[in-house]
């Protein structure tokens, strides 16, 4: 097992670094404490869920750095994406576990995986397409029996991830050993009690997606790309105070922020994006739950997740929420390493 190194300090964030991003640093480790793993994509076909049709879904995987002689391999760790994302959204997580196998489906209509040929790109079918993709894999059996004897993974999502996480360990919470929440959603993105921000930036990026929507599309789908508005994402939802990370997460959206297959599956991704939450499901997460949230997360409030947190112990065996503060909805990001311990703590309980 490798001993990480400190992540450098952070480097203060100039005025000129908010408008003209530096350049991201090619070291990762300078966040994280710990070198970038490298993971192999793995093609699988499952069904469309209306047409059964076979449509490929890439799915990451990263696998165990070393594991003692003596001791059994760790269960796997499943993680899913956020909106508008693709496994580089969590691939710093993934490099401060480096003694965990891993992963990291793309969801259809992201990064590798096309878009579905037939099946709307809804919470409900991502889920599915996610569970299938694990049973061909080994990773969960159809019983919900162990993988070989193993351990039962864990599944984890982020932001939008977390409610098709929450979704599919909802369906058979006994195949999964916990479920992982980072930044969940824990409220409807237009709720009427958030701040006059939040509702304000919430109505703008529906009229931006709306919009996008309705216009001709070429039109359309030159909206949904600009580079303008991948930046402007960007700044508003970043709370970090190193450079490095700023300029780190900036590069990330720029690269992967619009990678995405076709404009009606974006729309149809921030659509369900926008109308479901965890708490849909929370009477059913019947395993064990991890909820990692930022204190000034605009996508959902304290108040919000301590809520979420009582829903789900209502059924659940153990939840335990941990808010972090000086971090919003980017915890992925701005606290790899924090969050990676968490994960770390909560697989190993």
């Amino acid at each position: 097992m490798r001993t990480p190194s400190r992540p450098a300090a952070p480097l203060p964030i100039r005025l000129r670094d908010r408008i003209l991003v530096p350049h991201a640093p090619r070291d990762t480790s300078l966040i994280t404490g710990h070198p970038a793993r490298t993971p192999e994509r793995l093609m699988v076909q499952v069904p469309d869920p209306v047409s059964g049709e076979p449509t490929p879904l890439a799915v990451w995987h990263y696998t165990p750095e070393s594991t003692a002689d003596h001791l059994a391999p760790s269960a796997p760790l499943v993680m899913v994406h956020g909106f508008r994302g693709d496994h580089h959204g969590l691939a710093l997580i993934a490099d401060c576990l480096p003694d965990l196998e891993l992963y990291l489906p793309e969801l259809p209509g992201f990064g590798h995986s096309p878009a579905f040929p037939q099946a709307e790109h809804s919470v409900e079918n991502y889920a599915a397409v996610v569970g299938k993709a694990m049973t061909q894999l080994g990773v969960i059996p159809d019983d919900g029996t162990h993988r070989h004897g193993a351990s039962r993974p864990t599944l984890v999502g982020h932001s939008f991830g977390s409610v098709v996480a929450s979704h599919l360990a909802a369906q058979s919470p006994s195949r999964w050993e916990g479920l992982a929440l980072l930044n969940p959603i824990c409220e409807p993105a237009l709720r009427a009690d958030g701040s006059v921000f939040e509702r304000v930036l919430a109505r703008v990026a529906q009229g931006y997606y709306e919009v996008s929507a309705a216009v001709p599309e070429r039109l359309g789908m030159a909206l949904l790309g600009s580079p303008v508005v991948v930046w402007i994402t960007g700044t508003v939802m970043t709370k970090t105070q190193d450079r490095r990370t700023l300029a780190y997460l900036h590069d990330q959206h720029h690269q992967y922020f619009s990678a995405f297959d076709t404009r009606q599956v974006l729309v149809e991704s921030y659509r369900a994006s926008t109308s479901g939450t965890v708490l849909d499901v929370a009477d059913q997460l019947e395993l064990p739950v991890l909820l990692v949230a930022g204190a000034q997360d605009e996508l959902g409030s304290v108040a919000g997740q301590e809520h979420l947190a009582e829903r789900v112990g209502e059924v659940s065996p153990s939840v335990r929420l941990e808010m972090l503060n000086g971090v919003g909805h980017l915890v992925h990001y701005e606290r790899a390493p924090q969050t990676a311990r968490l994960l770390q703590e909560f697989v190993t309980r």
